[in-house]
């Protein structure tokens, strides 16, 4: 029985939530989203604070620096190359020359409070694009990327840990069917937001 019990998908997500790897791969997708991945990184950290609310902060972290990393990668090649940078974002679902413009100019100011955003809405890519070719500040792209992933992801990341705090015995006895409501709540926004 207990074998059994060590192999539900909580069991294992908890595994991965408390070990290295589990920032590890919070670390990799969150920069490789930040570059041209095209799903945000709140799917993962989301669902391990869920599971491991305890391990929220640690993940969110963990993926704000992915994000800073993947943001200056993403910054270097676009003052290297950004006819090149402008091309891949363009080719991403749901990014377009309007959201391109409407970025340039949030940005122009140099505010980097201006990269932060509540819910889905303009990818940090597109930010961090449109911030390499106008204000260029290294320290300024650094701040709008942590206040957009604290505005962008946070409250996500808040609640889910505050759903997996207030209900876990629940969310562990219906694991399977929890699991399937989170992926679909996720299949639907992006059916939404690639449409």
């Amino acid at each position: 029985m207990a074998a059994s019990v060590e192999r539900t998908p909580f069991r294992r997500l908890e595994a991965l939530a408390l070990s290295p790897a589990g920032l590890v791969a919070v670390f990799v997708w969150a920069f490789a989203e930040a570059i041209a991945w095209p799903i945000i990184p709140d799917v993962i950290v989301g669902l391990l604070a869920l599971v491991m609310p305890c391990r929220a902060v640690r993940l969110f972290i963990a993926m704000t620096l992915g994000s800073l990393a993947g943001s200056a990668v993403l910054s270097a090649l676009t003052l290297a190359a950004p006819d090149a940078v402008q091309t891949m974002l363009l080719a991403l679902p749901a990014i377009h020359p309007p959201m391109l413009a409407n970025a340039m100019h949030a940005v122009a100011s140099g505010d980097p409070l201006s990269m932060a955003q509540l819910g889905p809405g303009t990818p940090l890519k597109v930010f961090t694009y449109a911030w390499a070719i106008g204000p260029g500040s290294p320290l300024g792209l650094a701040a709008g990327v942590v206040l957009n992933r604290i505005a962008r992801v946070g409250p996500v990341v808040l609640a889910l840990a505050i759903l997996g705090s207030a209900a876990p015995a629940f969310l562990r006895r219906f694991d399977r069917l929890t699991l399937v409501v989170y992926a679909m709540a996720y299949i639907a926004l992006y059916a939404v937001y690639w449409s």
